[in-house]
């Protein structure tokens, strides 16, 4: 059913961007990943980013979270191991021109694990490598998101950059049917408007 929803609302290609209004420049974000590199939001330019965090506890929500959104947009990633989920193609946009590409959506995974000793940085590092040696998850020992962007603990949260990297949405807390509603056209809205 929620698969069914998700492409239902998949489908809808002009909808208005009901977010908030666009940031004066787009939003600086560079955390780390697990294996100990760089993780830049302006790297992923040109993309909607749909960055999914939330604290130790909320690390299976953050995860069937971040599959279910993954998997809205890249339905072949459905059932996949990490490595072909990751590489499963994004939904097309109807009406492009010829070579036009869809934007992509990446859902990028947050682990938000609070500030930390080097040494238990390196550890937990480990830990998240072992657990996901094949999908990247960023790492946040400073509180970024939780001081810039807000946090429910226990629970998802979720923020959405557009193609150039500015934050149009923002959900703290788990999001009830309606924000996952809003939340779904909004970043097909988005998709639709970076094509423009």
């Amino acid at each position: 059913m929620n698969r069914l929803l998700c492409l239902a609302a998949v489908a809808v290609v002009a909808l208005p961007v009901a977010a908030q209004p666009p940031a004066v420049a787009p939003t600086s974000l560079v955390l780390g990943d697990q294996f100990d590199r760089k993780a830049d939001l302006a790297d992923l330019r040109g993309q909607v980013v749909v960055v999914v965090y939330g604290d130790r506890k909320a690390t299976d929500a953050c995860r069937a979270l971040g599959e279910a959104l993954h998997v809205c947009w890249h339905p072949d990633a459905k059932g996949q191991p990490p490595a072909k989920a990751q590489a499963a193609p994004v939904v097309p946009l109807a009406n492009l021109k010829p070579g036009q590409a869809s934007p992509n959506v990446a859902v990028v995974p947050v682990a938000c694990c609070g500030k930390v000793p080097a040494a238990i940085q390196r550890i937990v590092r480990n830990q998240i490598a072992k657990a996901s040696p094949d999908a990247v998850v960023w790492l946040d020992f400073a509180d970024t998101l939780k001081t810039g962007f807000g946090q429910t603990a226990g629970e998802p949260n979720v923020l959405v950059f557009d193609a150039t990297g500015t934050l149009r949405m923002k959900l703290t807390g788990a999001p009830d049917q309606t924000a996952m509603d809003a939340l779904v056209k909004t970043v097909q809205a988005l998709r639709v408007e970076a094509v423009k």
